[in-house]
């Protein structure tokens, strides 16, 4: 008659707990100290951007909307650049192509409705707030007027030798202000957007 025997039950092997209780801890340590950072880094972005543009609101009449307002015409106004900017597309400067508004143009000043007026744009402080920083412009030739603009208004501000001009890679051409440490470059594309039929997929240069 066969016979089997059993082994006693043995007591299961138990999972040290100092092992899973430190890998828990470090994580939630390591998600607060995620989500502290991102509001310091918030908070940081807001009060660089408003000390920058010195931004007025009136808090009487609620938030302040800066993108609905009117142009207005405003004679005392003087032109941040000329149009000796070696920059400007030679098709694009309106004063040396003798357009007949070419001068009137930079008289036109934005006034937003409801909010105080816009500060004017200060170079130097711009380059003084944007050391050790690259900023790009992709697009058409709207991006590119922008670009130009930024540079032409940047320059007029320093004195010769404080720009290096050079193409980046995979940009069309730009510029750094040695003194700052601030490079702006331009990048030429068409479209943003490429249409398959009735799919829409957005292209990144």
């Amino acid at each position: 008659m066969a016979t089997t025997t059993r082994e006693p039950n043995q007591p299961k092997k138990k999972l040290p707990l100092f092992p899973l209780i430190s890998l828990l801890s470090f994580t939630s340590i390591f998600f607060l100290l995620s989500q502290f950072r991102n509001t310091s880094s918030s908070s940081s972005s807001i009060k660089a951007f408003s000390s920058i543009h010195n931004f007025q609101i009136d808090h009487r009449r609620g938030s302040c909307d800066y993108s609905d307002g009117i142009w207005i015409y405003d004679e005392s106004r003087v032109s941040r650049y000329d149009s000796s900017c070696k920059e400007i597309f030679k098709g694009w400067n309106c004063v040396r192509g003798n357009k007949a508004n070419g001068v009137e143009v930079a008289k036109w000043r934005w006034k937003p409705n409801g909010c105080s007026d816009l500060d004017q744009f200060d170079p130097l402080r711009f380059l003084q707030t944007h050391t050790h920083t690259s900023i790009g412009f992709v697009g058409d030739s709207l991006n590119r007027n922008m670009f130009v603009s930024l540079f032409c208004t940047l320059r007029s501000s320093i004195s010769d030798g404080q720009v290096k001009k050079w193409r980046p890679a995979g940009a069309d051409r730009g510029f750094t202000f040695l003194t700052y440490n601030l490079t702006i470059a331009y990048h030429r594309t068409n479209l943003l957007a490429r249409y398959d039929g009735r799919l829409v997929r957005m292209v990144v240069p």
